[in-house]
């Protein structure tokens, strides 16, 4: 009976898929891992998912086994035939052949180990494995921790409030900050971007006794193009009762 991990290439099949095992005469009964391992040792890297993909779906259409089962199959296949070649005579005339199939089912078990959910590498393996991973997460949560430490030295108890109804009043002051010229031309603030402005709005000033949302920031500081005067919020003319100007002084 033909191994059911494997879909076998049918005698004198010229067209046979690219993935499937054996030769010219098919894939004589018994050996079909050979012919498998075969493929592997013949195939990139990239080719080792649909390869595997490939032999899983034949396996669970023929003989209705699960994933796991098939799974577990392939690892002791591939981890069998490394430990075959490497009790092998070193000084042997197919020493580099070996070493060469040595080194292409490392690789193998590289790509099993990065799909294995069953846990059927050896214990050892999976336990160093978690403790790289909790130690990893020990010093994220540390980093994290650490970064909140220093995002709370800039937080207020109690925010700035806007008084009686002149949120707009105010964002016209940072406004025309933003838009402020220094004797020599130079902006006073230089910012690529408007984000500065009303995140500072919203992180340090409330109004009507409420956080300021950062949609409603964000809309005062769009540019409004000349071509969509509807875009963002406009400053009426009676709510600008500022104008920071430059102070003269004698020379």
């Amino acid at each position: 009976m033909a191994s059911p991990y494997f879909k076998a290439r049918r005698p004198f099949d010229f067209r046979p898929h690219p993935y499937e095992i054996g030769n010219i005469l098919g894939a004589k009964k018994g050996f079909e891992d050979n012919h498998f391992l075969a493929k592997v040792y013949d195939l990139d890297t990239a080719d080792y998912r649909p390869l595997y993909d490939f032999h899983l779906q034949h396996f669970q259409n023929t003989a209705k086994g699960t994933e796991a089962v098939y799974f577990r199959h392939i690892w002791q296949l591939a981890e069998g035939r490394i430990a075959y070649f490497k009790s092998r005579n070193p000084f042997s005339s197919d020493r580099e052949n070996h070493e060469y199939r040595i080194a292409k089912l490392h690789d193998f078990m590289e790509f099993l180990r990065s799909i294995d959910q069953w846990n059927v590498r050896p214990l050892e393996e999976i336990i160093v494995e978690q403790n790289t991973a909790l130690e990893k997460q020990q010093n994220e949560i540390q980093r994290l921790r650490e970064k909140i430490a220093e995002l709370e030295q800039y937080n207020v108890s109690q925010k700035i409030m806007v008084q009686d109804n002149h949120l707009s009043t105010f964002v016209d002051l940072l406004q025309q900050l933003a838009d402020l010229e220094l004797p020599n031309g130079r902006k006073l603030l230089r910012s690529d971007h408007q984000s500065p402005f009303y995140k500072m709005l919203c992180r340090y000033f409330s109004y009507d006794g409420k956080d300021i949302p950062i949609n409603t920031a964000r809309n005062y500081f769009i540019r409004k193009d000349a071509k969509d005067a509807k875009k963002g919020v406009v400053i009426p003319e009676e709510k600008k009762l500022f104008q920071i100007v430059m102070r003269h002084t004698d020379s």
